[in-house]
């Protein structure tokens, strides 16, 4: 019971971030080019969480798919702290 809970408010709080930051990044101005051809592909970032989510409600992919929905979350998250300059390389 513990675990579909901490599940499910991991993919309501991940989900959010990425489809925020996707769409965030995904607008005008923000990409490096003004070509909407390259402002899409920060959507496959929530195309790929999506894929994570989906693999979840099968039972023996529930691990895989948490695993999945991590990559796009991670990303985001270490982008937003090198902004924040919290860390650099």
């Amino acid at each position: 019971m513990i675990e579909k809970m901490i599940r499910h408010s991991w993919n309501v709080i991940s989900g959010l971030f990425v489809l925020g930051l996707s769409l965030w990044l995904s607008g005008p101005g923000i990409a490096e080019t003004d070509i909407p051809q390259y402002r899409w592909y920060f959507m496959l970032w929530f195309a790929l969480w999506t894929v994570g989510f989906i693999l979840q409600f099968r039972p023996r992919m529930k691990w895989i798919g948490l695993f999945i929905t991590f990559i796009p979350t991670l990303y985001y998250l270490i982008d937003v702290l090198k902004a924040t300059e919290v860390i650099s390389y």
